[in-house]
């Protein structure tokens, strides 16, 4: 009998990347990011996709996603180099001999269509056959010693669309903020409310468009006064301009399921 186990992975997106313009066919939505399992080989049997919407719905259509995967090289010394710019088709190598493999998240059929309302879940591997086009089970292991605990090995995951994602969320910073504060005033523009309750949940790490740090939201207030307030769980650390959009920088959430 197989043991399972799952590893949850949050690439980060830049809200610079986010806000200037929607993700297309072909370009990076992550660049390699780190994530560690139990030392050997392990089978990918199951992918769940978490992917928020664009302002306060589910994006308008769910598009498939490329994954791949990448180990380090030199002992675990040097991590796989960068496939480029993100938002932007791949433009970097050296990458090519750390590459392990990929999965195809196929939105057709593999996503709730549209039922959360506000967010988009797709899967490969389970709820659906395993085909040559979502390639789950894949066989990935880690060099040896490459993680930074005893007994766990580095992997590393990319992400690149294969349609058009767009996680605008039109909450507005009203009328800025110095650095040091919890609470952060937001609207949609001319007072009006930007639902951030439905965009945003606590957990979340926040930044502004032009990558000022918000940080990790702890709760969000109904919209009253023409202002919602959203609160942090620690003071801010820089000034948020008024009507910077706000982002959230981890709009994509992996969670991978492996059989050891």
């Amino acid at each position: 009998m197989g043991k399972y186990f799952t590893v949850e992975v949050k690439p980060t997106m830049p809200a610079s990347v986010q806000n200037a313009e929607a993700y297309a066919d072909t370009e990076i939505l992550f660049d390699w990011t780190s994530f560690e399992v139990p030392k050997g080989a392990s089978r990918l049997v199951g992918i769940t996709a978490l992917v928020r919407g664009i302002d306060g719905a589910d994006q308008a259509k769910a598009v498939d996603m490329e994954l791949f995967y990448a180990k380090t090289r030199d002992n675990g010394a040097t991590a796989p180099p960068t496939l480029g710019t993100t938002g932007a088709a791949v433009s970097s190598s050296g990458w090519q001999n750390h590459m392990l493999g990929r999965t195809r998240i196929d939105a057709s059929g593999h996503s709730e269509q549209g039922d959360l309302v506000y967010m988009n879940v797709m899967s490969a591997g389970h709820g659906n056959a395993l085909t040559a086009a979502t390639q789950a089970g894949l066989v990935l292991q880690g060099e040896p010693d490459s993680g930074s605990n005893v007994g766990y090995d580095t992997l590393y995951v990319a992400g690149i669309s294969k349609g058009a994602l767009d996680f605008s969320t039109t909450v507005l910073a009203r009328g800025g903020e110095a650095a040091g504060v919890r609470v952060v005033e937001t609207d949609k523009g001319s007072n009006d409310d930007p639902d951030a309750e439905l965009i945003f949940a606590p957990g979340d790490v926040l930044h502004s468009a032009t990558n000022d740090v918000l940080g990790t939201v702890k709760s969000i207030a109904a919209f009253g006064s023409s202002k919602q307030d959203i609160t942090f769980t620690a003071p801010t650390t820089d000034i948020i301009a008024d009507n910077e959009e706000i982002y959230n920088i981890n709009p994509i959430t992996l969670i991978l399921q492996f059989e050891k």
